[in-house]
């Protein structure tokens, strides 16, 4: 059976977090490809400091990562770094899906853009 990449966009424009974690719903229409794998990217970028975090899919730590503040000038950062991750296809199912990212320390506030959930399905 032939198998393609589906996505859903979670976050488009930029969202500060800093001490409330950001927990981003998506609904998942299509069943996902057993034994595929699925895949989180996002954009992130330490404002006014060095910031710390963790990302969760339905509750199954993806990681802990870090966020620098570089240059940049009027709230606008100089550096953004691009995060993909992956992780199993059992992480991701059919029906209700949350991405929740945590600031865990640091002193900057973190911010988040472009957030997509990707996932395989047999057509």
């Amino acid at each position: 059976m032939p198998r393609v990449a589906t996505y859903y966009q979670l976050l488009d424009n930029p969202v500060d977090v800093s001490a409330t974690p950001l927990t981003l719903n998506q609904s998942v229409a299509d069943t996902p490809a057993g034994g595929e794998g699925a895949l989180v990217t996002w954009l992130a970028a330490g404002i006014a400091g060095v910031v710390t975090y963790n990302v969760k899919v339905n509750g199954n730590n993806l990681g802990d990562y870090t966020a620098i503040s570089i240059g940049g000038s009027g709230g606008i950062p100089a550096v953004v770094i691009p995060v993909q991750e992956a992780t199993t296809t059992s992480a991701v199912h059919q029906g209700s899906n949350n991405v929740v990212f945590t600031k865990t320390g640091g002193t900057g506030t973190l911010r988040l853009s472009a957030v997509m959930l990707w996932h395989r399905v047999n057509v």
